[in-house]
């Protein structure tokens, strides 16, 4: 039997590394814009336009897009996983 969804599986691994790369990238901007604050939590920053709570609210929706990419590389590799079960 041949597996013919090699490039499903290449294609998931490649978007979850992606989607961990972009969320990655945003959950430094965050943790940037907060790091940057000044001491003023309720006022936009002047240097990045951000208050606290966006920044915050920024950072966990990087985290979550993280960890939702994180979870399709998971099940990528619990696929192949799978069969390699199958078909060794």
């Amino acid at each position: 039997m041949d597996i013919s969804n090699n490039g499903n599986i290449n294609a998931a691994f490649a978007s979850g590394v992606q989607g961990v790369q972009q969320s990655s990238k945003q959950v430094t901007q965050a943790a940037h814009e907060i790091a940057n604050l000044n001491g003023d939590f309720e006022q936009p920053s002047s240097a990045t336009g951000a208050s606290l709570t966006d920044s915050l609210v920024d950072l966990k929706t990087a985290a979550l897009g993280v960890e939702a990419s994180a979870k399709v590389v998971d099940v990528a590799n619990d696929t192949v996983g799978t069969l390699l079960d199958t078909f060794a």
